[in-house]
């Protein structure tokens, strides 16, 4: 490596010492940050969540950690503001939405990526099978690579041949009973490979989303600064071409996305991903992990959707941009701007910064709050998981509560609110009689949350209780669980 290159590189690798990403791994609290954040956005869970779906399970992964020994020095609305701040979640207001929302950036996906690979892998020998994994992968892009670019008609018939008497081989093997598998341990690894791959396509479009939305601000900086291309590129918007589509990021996403809708693909995607997820090696497999396989198409299919809206929204605003007052005002406001800049550069020797000019300059203030301070009662601000983990018929312990709480992303702040109210009216209550008092709008979820607070902030009684309520399809439901009494003495625990 020259000088230059070795220059040039240390250069670059300080720039990404300042990078988000690299912040997050050299964080004091980087367990805890990592582990909070893969809590909340599990592989297979929603990209976004809302405020209060947050900073409820963010509650609730606190609470684990300090029964752990671990001392949180934070609220969960302090470490979400915190994580925003250091470039680590997003935060936007969706359109249609009550309250803000929050979702991983590219940088701490990339983080998160990296931290897990160095997790060790709890199946004996896994190294080595990986190793198989990942290899048997290079060999194929090498053979399909070679396969595509080799113009030599002999070559490529030799090619096609050998791969010709090959499946004739399979075929014959096939018919005779005679099938080849290979065994569980590599299947299952090759099936973890697989989700690894889905899960960094899946950060993939947040890059490609993060690469629109510079497009898109670098356009409208060049609408206002550049007069030499400002011309052009207003002329295209007004004939209404999709430039962001015509740049680098935006033919690299319609390639893709034109494969996403091929519906033969499609077809055929959803069926292997089914097909993989019922065969015998899946049950060796995290409930997570076989998720993520029969869901593949329907969560790259929903990612690129999103990105797609978001480059349509992009594509749109800049038309009505340049057809609006508001683009016109803001040129002339940059043109009085400039006009000022030069101005002050030429009285910068003949006055004084701190000189009297005569002028004075009444400046406007307004009190900004956040939308996230109002507290609204809304039952239905989350939803349930579309799938529902199958359990074996016993009491549930605490931790198990807590989990399945996480994993619905239950609205806490109306079970606790539900909760209060009930208290401060009857003096004590169990779970049952809070299902009977008010209904299960989020239906096990509910279950759930007033479980989760039984157990935690209850005192546990010999006798078993039935749960009764009514699901979100209208379907009549009915459990046994452990008895817990709640009294009045909770509302202040209950927050």
């Amino acid at each position: 490596m020259s000088e230059a290159s070795t220059v040039a590189q240390y250069q670059d690798l300080k720039r990404l010492r300042d990078a988000a990403a690299w912040k997050l791994l050299g964080a004091d609290t980087a367990p805890l940050i990592c582990t909070s954040l893969l809590s909340l956005f599990p592989t297979t869970g929603s990209r976004q969540l809302s405020a209060a779906v947050l900073h409820a399970k963010m509650d609730l992964v606190l609470e684990g950690l300090r029964s752990a020994g671990v001392e949180p020095t934070q609220s969960a609305q302090g470490y979400a503001s915190d994580w925003v701040s250091n470039g680590w979640l997003r935060r936007d207001f969706p359109q249609g939405a009550q309250e803000e929302h929050y979702s991983l950036t590219v940088a701490a996906g990339s983080a998160l990526r990296i931290v897990d690979g160095w997790r060790p892998n709890v199946t004996d020998g896994a190294g080595g099978v990986r190793l198989e994994s990942r290899l048997a992968s290079v060999r194929s892009l090498m053979r399909e690579l070679d396969h595509l670019t080799d113009d030599n008609p002999k070559a490529r018939l030799a090619s096609l041949y050998a791969e010709k008497a090959a499946i004739e081989y399979r075929i014959q093997e096939a018919e005779a009973g005679r099938i080849a598998s290979i065994d569980e341990d590599r299947a299952v690894e090759r099936a973890r490979e697989i989700v690894a791959q889905a899960d960094q396509l899946l950060g993939d479009f947040d890059r490609v989303r993060d690469q629109f939305e510079i497009i898109h601000l670098d356009l409208r900086k060049r609408l206002l600064q550049h007069e030499g291309s400002r011309r052009e590129l207003v002329e295209q918007l007004l004939d209404g071409i999709d430039i962001i589509r015509e740049t680098d990021a935006g033919r690299a996403f319609q390639a893709f996305w034109t494969l996403l809708l091929d519906a033969s693909e499609v077809s055929l995607f959803e069926e292997t991903s089914r097909a993989l997820a019922s065969r015998p090696f899946a049950s060796k497999l995290s409930f997570d992990e076989r998720l993520s396989l029969e869901t593949l198409k329907a969560r790259l299919l929903a990612q690129a959707t999103d990105v797609h809206e978001v480059r349509g929204r992009f594509v749109s605003g800049l038309h009505a941009y340049v057809r609006s007052r508001e683009y016109a005002e803001q040129r002339r406001i940059m043109q009085l701007v400039s006009q000022a800049h030069r101005a002050a550069t030429a009285l910068v020797g003949s006055v004084r910064p701190n000189e009297d000019v005569g002028l004075n300059f009444d400046r406007t203030s307004a009190a900004v709050r956040s939308l996230s301070q109002w507290v609204l009662h809304d039952p239905e601000a989350a939803a349930v998981a579309p799938r529902i983990e199958d359990h074996v018929p016993e009491l549930a312990s605490p931790e198990e509560l807590r989990h399945m709480v996480l994993r619905a992303e239950v609205d806490m702040r109306s079970i606790k609110a539900n909760v209060r109210e009930y208290l401060s009216a009857v003096g004590r209550a169990t779970t049952g009689d809070l299902l009977n008092a008010y209904p299960a709008t989020q239906g096990l979820g509910s279950v759930l949350g007033y479980l989760q607070l039984a157990v935690k902030h209850g005192q546990a009684e010999p006798e078993r209780e039935l749960l009764e309520w009514t699901g979100m399809d209208g379907t009549a439901r009915a459990a046994w669980t452990a008895r817990y009494v709640m009294t009045s003495g909770c509302i202040d625990a209950i927050k």
